[in-house]
Formats: structure tokens, C-alpha cells, sequence
């Protein structure tokens, strides 16, 4: 099998929809000799916030000289974003070797009456047999969706994180933010430290009594401060107190104020990183946050001559509010161009009424090959709003009149699906030159 043929038996298993469970992957994964229990892992869940964690954590242990493994989703442009080792992405042969191998496995636990994988049980596969065969050190592991139930739940971490929680996949995790904490708090295991990121004082005390019961230890990412935040269209600083390196004045790559509050998931889980044998000094920290990146989130987009643009993968209230804080941080006053697609499980009305304080005209596009919400729909919630709105359903279409704005600052915004759409449209017209490019391929 070649790699164009195992990316399409993946894509095949998306009819499969979404079924979340341990049993399945728990069996395939045994029969494969339990590969991920030959490498430590770093386990985060979350609502926001989770992929610029992952990408922190593994830029830090990069500097400090571990190999890595990264599993993250969804990708942009490429699948293979999804595993990478020192930040290089799986290569083709890679993952065409891994299908063939474990085809016959996943064919004869279906036939065993578990059912056929999903496509996420197999990405989760794919990640955790790469990350054997390339020895890594150390796994960092986003959790697909909620926690208790998710494929990447088998693992045994040296580190749980959850990062900020907040409203998101009600139709699976609940509409309650106690539910969905519940959900989130099932990667938490016996004996397993588990940092809790900063959260509403209530959530926090239940997630703290969630791991109380499993005699868990806890880190509060409350504990760490942080202050004198300045926010620039080239990344955040902020000074913090409390860290286990005292007080510290980190620069962060990663643009805006909510990053610096991601940071602090990193920098309350230093101390438990010590414990476990992992040795990351202060200019380890110092550096692998600097150098720390995470394309599609409040990414700036160099080389359009007259404009500031940006593409932002706010794709939940609470990503819109972090995205509509940043703007208001960046350029005070000052109202932008806004492009939005995203798809139609969200809460539309909601969105629309949190971005609108931004923005001085709306391009509303569609998130092709998806379940989307339909440009006229988003129309009538902007304009419910009281915003000037340009409908064009074709995302490069869109694209382009964004691109063609007056104003001099502008933000793609929604679906991560439409921002890798839109970031792969930059780098084909050779307009793109940001710091993490991606070949053009799926």
C-alpha cells in the first residue's frame, strides 16, 4: 500500500462517524503489543487552549534536548501534521508502512465483533506506533475530544493537563460545564499528577475533587501568576510569579493575552517534569517558549503589502472572545476586516453577537466538504447585529475580497478546517512566509 492508498483507507473510515469508547482501540492496541507504553507522554485535555500547550511542551523538551513525538488535530493542510518527532512531520513512506502493517489487525478485531475503527482511533494508532519505532523520549498527546472516552485515553502519562474549559461538542460531552468537566476529567488516573489549568473557581474545585477521589496529585495553574502582559503583532510577554524557577519574565511567539495564560499550564507542570527525571532549566523554558509556534492560531500572515492579516482558528464562543480580546489588545479602537466560516454545530447567533464588536464588514464563506453553516445563515446573524455583511459562499472567492479590504487590518476566522483551506490558498500564491509552512499536499 502507498501513502496516497492508506491516507484514502483513512478517509474511508470517517463514514464511521464519531464513537467514542476504550474498548475497541484498547483491543486493537493490545494485539499491536501496547505500543504506547514504550515512551513517557505528556496527556492534555481541554476545551481551548490544548494544541498551543502541546506546541509549548514540545518546543521546551526540544530545547532541552529530548526527542518528541507531537500528536495534535485536526491538521491544516497535510494529515501528516498530525505526528511529528522534533517537529517534523511523519513521512509518507511512514504512514503507508504503519496502515499495511495494522490493516489486518483492525480487519480481524472488527470481524471479532468490536466494530470498525473510526478515523481518529486509527490517527491515534498511526501516532503512537511512529513514536515507538522513532524512540522518543517523550510524548506530547492532545486528546481528540473530551477525555474519559477519547482513543488517546489508554496511555499512561507521566502529566495530565487540562487546560481552560468552556462550551464546546454539547451534542457529546454535555450542555452543562459541570458535564463537560466531567468529561474532560477522565483523563485523570491513579496516582497520575494532573495540573488543572485556569478554570472558573467552581470547575476548578470539582476537577480538584475528581482527582481527590482518584488520589491524584493536583498543580493549580492558579497558583502562578501573571502580570505586566504585553501583547504585540509578534508574539506576548508577560512577567510570573510562583513558578519553580521564581519570578520570570517570559516572550512568547505565540500572539495574545490567553497565550500567556496557556503558558502557565507549562509552567506550573515544570516542577512535576523534575520529579519524573526530566532535566528543563530556566533557558530551556526560556528558549522553547520563544521559539514555540502553532500555525492557524492568531497566526500573522507577512508579505501583503498594506495589511495586517491574520488567521485565527476561532471556532467556539470562548476562542472568539480570546480572538476579539487580542484584536482589542493589538489595535485599540481600531475596527478590522472579518472573514467567518464555520460549521453548523455551533452556536451561529452567539458567535456572531461576540465578534461583532471588532469588526467593520463581514465576509461570511462556507467550510467546503463539511457539515457547514450556510453563508445566508451566518448572513442573517450578522446583520441581526447590525453589520455590513458580504456573502460568498466559495472560500477563495472570500479569500480574495478579504485580501482586497480597506481596512488595514484583517482576520480569517472559524473552522480550522477553513483556516487550513486558506492557508494553503497563501502558500500556493506564494504570498505566505510565516515561520511554519507546510507542503501542499493531503
Amino acid at each position: 500500500m502507498d501513502y496516497e492508498a492508506a491516507l484514502q483507507f483513512i478517509k474511508d473510515c470517517t463514514k464511521f462517524g464519531i464513537k467514542l469508547g476504550m474498548e475497541r482501540i484498547t483491543e486493537i492496541l493490545r494485539r499491536l503489543g501496547n505500543p504506547q507504553d514504550q515512551f513517557c507522554s505528556v496527556h492534555i485535555a481541554g476545551t481551548n487552549g490544548k494544541g498551543s500547550t502541546t506546541a509549548m511542551y514540545d518546543s521546551i523538551f526540544q530545547e532541552a534536548g529530548y526527542k518528541t513525538g507531537r500528536f495534535t488535530s485536526p491538521h491544516l493542510i497535510s494529515y501528516r501534521e498530525r505526528f511529528t518527532v522534533n517537529g517534523i512531520k511523519i513521512a509518507k513512506g511512514q504512514v503507508a508502512e504503519i496502515i499495511t502493517r495494522i490493516k489486518p489487525v483492525l480487519e480481524a478485531v472488527s470481524d471479532d465483533g468490536y466494530g470498525n475503527p473510526t478515523e481518529f482511533e486509527i490517527g491515534t494508532i498511526i501516532a503512537f506506533e511512529f513514536f515507538k519505532s522513532e524512540k522518543v523520549d517523550i510524548a506530547i498527546i492532545e486528546v481528540g475530544m473530551g477525555g474519559r472516552f477519547d482513543a488517546t485515553n489508554v496511555i499512561r502519562p507521566v502529566l495530565s493537563v487540562i487546560t481552560h474549559i468552556d462550551y464546546d461538542h454539547q451534542q457529546y460531552l454535555g450542555d452543562t460545564l459541570t458535564q463537560i468537566a466531567f468529561e474532560k476529567a477522565g483523563i485523570i488516573k491513579p496516582g497520575i499528577p494532573v495540573l488543572i489549568g485556569i478554570q472558573q473557581p467552581e470547575i476548578e474545585e470539582y476537577l480538584c475533587q475528581i482527582a481527590a477521589s482518584k488520589g491524584s496529585p493536583v498543580i493549580l495553574a492558579s497558583k502562578i501568576k501573571a502580570s505586566n502582559i504585553e501583547v504585540s503583532e509578534n508574539g506576548t510577554v508577560a512577567e510570573y510569579q510562583g513558578t519553580c524557577f521564581g519570578d520570570i519574565r517570559i516572550r512568547l511567539g505565540l500572539i495574545g493575552p490567553h497565550q500567556a495564560m496557556n503558558c502557565i499550564n507549562v509552567l506550573a507542570g515544570i516542577g512535576v517534569l523534575h520529579q519524573t527525571g526530566f532535566a528543563i532549566s530556566r533557558p530551556h523554558v526560556l528558549n522553547g517558549l520563544r521559539k514555540a509556534v502553532w500555525p492557524g492560531r492568531m497566526e500573522r500572515i507577512d508579505g501583503i503589502k498594506g495589511l495586517q492579516l491574520y488567521l485565527d482558528g476561532a471556532h467556539n464562543p470562548d476562542g472568539a472572545r480570546a480572538l476579539v480580546r487580542t484584536i482589542q489588545w493589538l489595535y485599540p479602537g481600531q475596527k478590522i476586516a472579518l472573514l467567518v466560516g464555520i460549521l453548523n454545530n455551533r452556536p451561529v447567533d452567539e458567535m456572531a453577537a461576540i465578534l461583532t464588536p471588532i469588526a467593520a464588514e463581514v465576509i461570511v464563506t462556507e467550510v467546503t466538504g463539511f457539515k457547514t453553516a450556510t453563508a445566508s445563515e451566518l448572513a442573517v446573524h450578522f446583520k441581526n447585529q447590525g453589520i455590513e455583511v458580504i456573502q460568498e459562499p466559495v472560500p477563495g472567492v472570500a479569500l480574495q475580497q478579504l485580501l482586497a479590504s480597506r481596512n488595514s487590518v484583517a482576520v480569517a476566522a472559524g473552522s480550522l478546517y477553513l483556516i487550513g483551506l486558506l492557508r494553503s490558498y497563501l502558500l500556493q500564491a506564494d504570498i505566505y512566509s510565516g515561520r511554519a509552512g507546510n507542503e501542499k499536499e493531503s
